[in-house]
């Protein structure tokens, strides 16, 4: 329907249209054909009124041309192995479904040489740069066209939040008006169905929990994940329904908290404070803080936090902003809450380095609440999707959950951070 509109407004305008197959692409083709020709649409474009069902000077689905239009060629469709040198659009270069489903979504070669033509080749069948370019599709994974422009665009120009109401959650648009992202997942973050007309609340969970958790991600959501170097994946995580007690009924972990923060740096960067309780050998992941907030949007929930939790010793990354230590510490004081020692972390090793030199200690160390004990539209069911989407085999376009608890095992555990506490003991049970 957009391509006939385009046509409609000027029939000088012109396209240029990539998918994975020939059928596909050539059926895009024919349908907006039959649009132009149905007398309706003449009806709403009255120019095209003197061609009555004769609209195009030539018909052949790969290259038509309308009459009266001054351009060579009105659309052109062509495959993602089809040749397209020479051939040149001056309003839309559209790229849709360019994966040929989950047969292709895990082949790396394919999505690069894919990424490849589009940079070297497809880029350029523009006639100037006013022409827009469309990328539609089913996000099969992290490395996909459709993920890698985003990529692209994110690193050069600012995203916000769509400021049309009813569009804030699913659309983010450039503050320069460069670029606009649609992304729809089936079960929105209070795991409701975004269009129950079309399947139920009901039908979507069902699907979700009968479906791989990957083609799911992919076809119904939206968000990609990797589908192998999952090392961080739920079933490979150790898990705790409370908080360990000794056999008199108190509890085993020492009365304070303990945790980390990864500060962020960018729009799309999470806020992540993961804290913990410890029994003095493995440390139990309670609460969080993972938000896509401004960091001065979270100074007092982050000393909230601190003050509930009884935290006695945070590391914070910060590589960026030296003043963060000493406003938490002022805001701590104005509370009258002196008892957390606050730790300033320059990292220099790469993230994914740092995330591949803990991945073994947090396996080993960390406990996790069950699915069943937290929601997924909270912090802590937010952060447990990042974590545990995580891939050593793909790019992820957000590792804030799994750098966080990084910092923390190597900084807090590996360091050392268990203060000498004095545990409680029944002395009737030891005969004295």
């Amino acid at each position: 329907m957009f391509s006939a509109w385009i046509f409609g407004i000027d029939m000088n305008n012109s396209i240029l249209r990539w998918s994975y197959s020939q059928e596909l692409v050539l059926g895009f083709s024919r349908t907006i054909q039959g649009i132009i020709k149905n007398p309706r649409y003449s009806n709403v474009f009255t120019q095209y009124k003197i061609y009555g069902d004769k609209p195009f000077e030539k018909e052949k689905e790969s290259d038509w041309i309308l009459k009266g239009s001054n351009n060579q060629k009105s659309h052109i469709a062509r495959t993602r192995e089809g040749s397209s040198t020479g051939e040149r659009a001056n309003k839309a270069l559209i790229f849709d479904d360019m994966t040929k489903g989950a047969e292709e979504a895990t082949n790396s070669q394919i999505h690069q040489d894919i990424y490849t033509k589009w940079n070297t080749e497809w880029y350029n069948r523009r006639t100037d740069p006013s022409v827009t370019y469309i990328f539609v599709g089913t996000m099969w994974s992290p490395e996909d066209i459709l993920n890698r422009t985003m990529t692209d665009i994110e690193a050069t120009h600012e995203m916000k939040s769509s400021k049309i109401k009813g569009f804030e959650k699913y659309v983010m648009e450039a503050v320069d008006g460069y670029a606009v992202f649609i992304k729809v997942p089936l079960l929105d973050e209070n795991d409701e169905s975004t269009c129950s007309c079309v399947m139920t609340t009901e039908e979507a969970r069902r699907m979700r929990d009968t479906s791989d958790p990957f083609s799911f991600s992919c076809v119904y959501q939206q968000d990609p994940i990797a589908p192998t170097g999952l090392e961080f994946a739920d079933e490979n995580l150790e898990h705790f329904d409370r908080l360990p007690r000794l056999e008199n009924g108190e509890e085993a972990c020492y009365p304070y908290g303990l945790a980390s923060l990864d500060p962020a740096r960018r729009g799309k960067d999470n806020v992540s404070m993961p804290i913990y309780r410890t029994d003095g050998e493995f440390y139990y992941f309670i609460d969080c803080i993972f938000k896509k907030k401004a960091m001065t949007e979270l100074y007092d929930e982050i000393v909230d936090k601190i003050i509930q939790h009884n935290i006695i010793k945070f590391v914070i990354e910060n590589n960026i902003d030296t003043s963060l230590k000493t406003l938490l510490e002022e805001k701590l004081r104005q509370k009258g809450y002196y008892n957390c020692e606050i730790l300033e972390k320059y990292n220099t090793p790469k993230k994914e380095q740092r995330i591949k030199d803990a991945r073994g200690l947090i396996i080993r160390k960390i406990r996790f609440k069950e699915k069943k004990d937290y929601k997924p539209n909270t912090d802590y069911g937010r952060f447990m999707k990042n974590f545990t989407t995580y891939s050593f085999d793909y790019p992820v376009r957000n590792d804030d959950a799994p750098d966080s608890m990084a910092l923390f095992t190597t900084e807090v555990i590996l360091n050392g951070a268990k203060p000498s506490v004095p545990k409680p003991i029944n002395r009737a049970l030891l005969g004295i």
